[in-house]
């Protein structure tokens, strides 16, 4: 088995792979959407290593780049993403094989460290590799009317409306939401995404899996959400989340972003909305609108792997290190 970094020229073999080994699923597998993800990810193209046989493709291991800003310091991490194993090659081990050696690649490069969300079956091999686990997500939750989303629940009102359809209506982004990211002065005392107006529109408004609408006042705010659906009702979630001019110490933001978000949800049918929690501790004085339903640590698990934190990489396990949003977690 030879294990080898991707040129262009594997992108059609690793396409196929990818199809063979997971399926179209929800997220259907094309050159067009490997494209937006790992080529023209504004922190830089992925880390992608092949393992071949006699010629043939068996294997992939793809790593997204990414940025966190802390204290004035950035970091560059890896976000563990998509993997495959060819169906005839199960059981070789290729799998840890590509993660291990990318890991080393990337160790070498000066990647920090490595994040993600595995799910129940894949976390058990990550953690074997050296990944540690840091909690559960926080999420901070509103109930817009708790009588008919427990009457929903009960009687299981709108089963069988289609998972696969998006119900986020389109939305054209205006120029303006990305001037403002201009003026945005991120808060670094704890770790969050380099935000820009070329991330904004490379991981929201151009996203090719899901639409997403934003919610602004073009000068104080600006929210950016999906509506996820769900068998008994519908849930906005808000992914990312900007306030400028300093508006987080000024409790009338809040009637002002209430005031798109609410009515958005009267009129598609919203009974739930959602929020990082992490990114509500640090903006509560502007979404005081949310409610008194305390946070609840009930999103997924992230896990860390250090590669060039050394010293400091126990203070990532903390959370209270982190103001992560939905987005930075979301899978896509």
């Amino acid at each position: 088995m030879q294990i080898r970094p991707a040129t262009p020229q594997d992108k059609p073999a690793m396409i196929e792979l990818l199809k063979k080994s997971l399926g179209e699923g929800l997220i259907p597998k094309s050159e067009f959407l490997w494209n937006w993800k790992h080529e023209q990810n504004p922190f830089g193209p992925s880390f992608v290593l092949l393992a071949e046989e006699n010629g043939m493709l068996i294997g992939l291991r793809a790593f997204m780049q990414w940025q966190w800003k802390w204290k004035d310091t950035t970091y560059k991490a890896i976000r563990a993403v998509d993997t495959a194993t060819h169906p005839d090659h199960q059981g070789k081990g290729i799998f840890k094989k590509l993660t291990l050696q990318q890991l080393e690649l990337c160790k070498q490069q000066g990647v920090h460290f490595v994040f993600n969300t595995p799910n129940d079956q894949s976390r058990p091999g990550y953690l074997k590799m050296g990944w540690v686990q840091q909690g559960r997500m926080p999420l901070k939750f509103k109930i817009r009317n708790p009588v008919a989303l427990g009457l929903a629940l009960a009687f299981k009102k709108g089963k069988g409306v289609s998972t696969t359809e998006d119900p986020t209506p389109t939305q054209t982004w205006d120029p303006r939401v990305f001037a403002l990211m201009d003026k945005y002065v991120q808060n670094t005392e704890q770790l969050n995404t380099v935000l820009s107006a070329s991330y904004i529109r490379w991981r929201y408004a151009d996203n090719p899996l899901f639409s997403y609408n934003y919610f602004t006042d073009f000068e104080n705010f600006l929210l950016i959400g999906r509506i996820k659906q769900h068998s008994f009702t519908r849930e906005l979630r808000l992914v990312d989340c900007m306030l400028f001019n300093n508006p987080s110490s000024n409790r009338r933001i809040n009637s002002s972003i209430s005031k798109v978000v609410l009515p958005y949800c009267k009129k598609h049918k919203i009974q739930v909305i959602s929020f990082s929690g992490q990114q509500y501790q640090s903006h509560q004085a502007a979404l005081n609108w949310m409610g008194i339903i305390p946070v609840q640590h009930r999103g997924p698990i992230v896990t860390l792997r250090d590669l060039n934190m050394n010293e400091k990489f126990p203070e990532l396990l903390d959370i209270k290190n982190w103001g992560y949003s939905l987005g930075d977690m979301e899978l896509f």
